[in-house]
């Protein structure tokens, strides 16, 4: 498995992360998804990442850069490869990110539902705490925000 910075300029990255736009606005009850576009994804506060295995592209996850922490957006896998423990390399990759530009917080707000499940599950493993809203996110009563110092 190979973790990389990714780009918008792949259409397997594209397709990836238009997926897991669509799915976080199916799943999730209107107005409390946060999910980012790929407009959104363009700016420069965003590093998207990529786990391959050769040239299959099987998961994503971005970094969103504040003044003083960092910010984990869009982690999807594709569902085919849902289980294999390429959330824990691209978490572990993105946490390694996050440290080597120097940030010693990251942050990230994700759902309570079902769907949500193995997210919390692994944000939960690997150390996340529950915090209070941040960055203008608003708690609606489906969500969950989360803290890691490094």
């Amino acid at each position: 498995m190979r973790f990389a910075q990714a780009s918008l300029d792949d259409p397997a990255v594209v397709s990836l992360l238009e997926y897991h736009h669509r799915d976080m606005f199916e799943v999730s009850p209107p107005g409390t998804a946060y999910a980012f576009d790929l407009e959104r994804l363009r700016e420069p506060d965003i590093c998207i990442f990529g786990a391959w295995d050769g040239e299959q592209l099987q998961a994503v996850g971005a970094l969103r850069s504040h003044d003083d922490y960092a910010e984990i957006k869009s982690m999807r896998t594709l569902p085919e490869y849902a289980g294999k423990g390429l959330g824990k390399g691209l978490l572990t990759h993105l946490l390694n990110a996050a440290r080597e530009a120097g940030f010693q917080t990251v942050r990230l707000e994700t759902g309570i539902s079902a769907p949500f499940t193995p997210a919390n599950r692994l944000y939960q493993a690997f150390g996340f705490t529950e915090i209070g809203p941040f960055a203008g996110y608003q708690d609606n009563g489906d969500n969950r925000f989360y803290e890691k110092r490094l």
